[in-house]
Formats: structure tokens, sequence, C-alpha cells
């Protein structure tokens, strides 16, 4: 039985790889702030990380803040834990570096400090499932103010095929991209529930056209947003 560490065991897509890891082969073991220190020295067969911050407005106002909880991480984890495999948990925001924002530079060079393990890079789309506590999917369902506009599109994909996935192709090695085949606009979202709500004037699209195959399509998150909402 192999040892899978997962650092951040206890984020909202850390829970869902914790969750899911019982239905596979691994001798689980959840690494949190509480206990971090007590793995540095231990040897893993898989370490996944986990815990890198996925908060990018709060990134643009912190951005040192923000390098020390992303890239000074992964850097910590690559170059002084022990193990055989990592597995990188990341951010399709990677490619929008051009745009200089801080959470896409960061996240771009934690990803290049992964890349010099044996390792492989998930970078991946908008995300829903148990256990959301941010984001604009999360406060148009609790009708809370949207700090983008309604036009927003994003490429939703579930954290428990997220984490799936993942397992099932754990001997995969590189970088992989993963999110939904389309887009959902929250507009859509916020007219499918009959949602009414004030939004802000930033408009953005979430996607990539590099994803992997097999992947599902963005309207599944109305599924998990009807339940949600009623």
């Amino acid at each position: 039985m192999k040892k899978l560490g997962i650092v951040g065991a206890n984020g909202f897509l850390g829970k869902t790889l914790v969750e899911v890891s019982k239905d596979f082969d691994f001798k689980t073991i959840e690494i949190t702030r509480k206990n971090f220190d007590e793995y540095t020295d231990y040897k893993f067969d898989i370490l996944i990380n986990a815990a890198m911050s996925s908060k990018k407005y709060w990134a643009s106002k912190n951005p040192f803040l923000d390098f020390q909880k992303s890239v000074e991480l992964t850097a910590e984890l690559v170059f002084n834990w022990n193990f055989d495999k990592f597995i990188h948990i990341s951010s399709i925001s990677v490619n929008e570096t051009e745009t200089k924002h801080p959470y896409s530079i960061n996240k771009k060079a934690a990803d290049i400090i992964a890349s010099y393990s044996k390792s492989l890079i998930v970078r991946l789309g908008a995300l829903y499932g148990k256990g959301l506590q941010k984001g604009a999917l999360y406060d148009l369902l609790n009708s809370n103010k949207l700090y983008v506009d309604l036009n927003s599109e994003y490429n939703y994909i579930c954290t428990d095929f997220v984490s799936r996935w993942i397992y099932s192709n754990i001997d995969q090695e590189g970088i992989v991209e993963l999110g939904a085949v389309d887009t959902i606009s929250l507009h859509e979202i916020a007219k499918f529930l009959d949602l009414k709500v004030e939004s802000g004037e930033r408009s953005e699209r979430i996607f990539s056209s590099q994803i992997e195959s097999g992947m599902p399509h963005a309207n599944e998150v109305l599924k998990f947003a009807k339940n949600y909402a009623f």
C-alpha cells in the first residue's frame, strides 16, 4: 500500500482528495498547518501539494503573502521533503501571466519549482463541490454581492471528478489541465435558479483550450447549484 501525503488536507480540494483516496489503495496521511512539521522527514511514495492559496483577488492586494503561500511553500516541499512522486495542484491562471497579475505569476513560479522533481502538475479550472466557501459561485448562491460581472464565464469542474482523475492517472507526469470542455456564465446560473444579485463591473473568463480529454460540460454545475440553493 503506497503512502500518500496530502498537504492542505483540510482545504476545499484537500478534503475531497482525502475522502476519495479511501476508494483507492493508499495509506493516506492528512497534513495541515497543525502537524506540518511532523512530516518533514517522513518518506512518502506520493506527496500532493493542495495547499497553495486560491484567493485571486486577495493575491492582488497581498502579492508577497501570496508568494509565500504558493512559491515558498512549494519550494519547501520540493527541496526539503522526502517523496518519490510529487503532485502539484495549480491553476490554469498560469496562462494569464501576460496580465502581470501576482496570482498568475506566483502560480507559474511554483509550477516551475514543482517541475524540478518527478512530478505531475495539475492546473485546474474553476472548482465546485462539497465544502464550497468562496468564489463567484459561492457569492452567487448565497446572494452576496459579486465582485465580477454576471457575464463572467467559468469552466466549472467538480472536486470529486478532479480527485478521481488524479488517482486514476497517478503515474502520469508533466503538466495537465483539467476543467470543463466549455463555460457557463454566472448569468446563466442565476437565471436557472431565478436569483437576483448585485454584481461588479469586472468581467473574467476562466477557460483553457488545452484540457485533457474526457472532461465534463460546465453546465453540470447547475445540478450542484440547485441542490445547494434549495
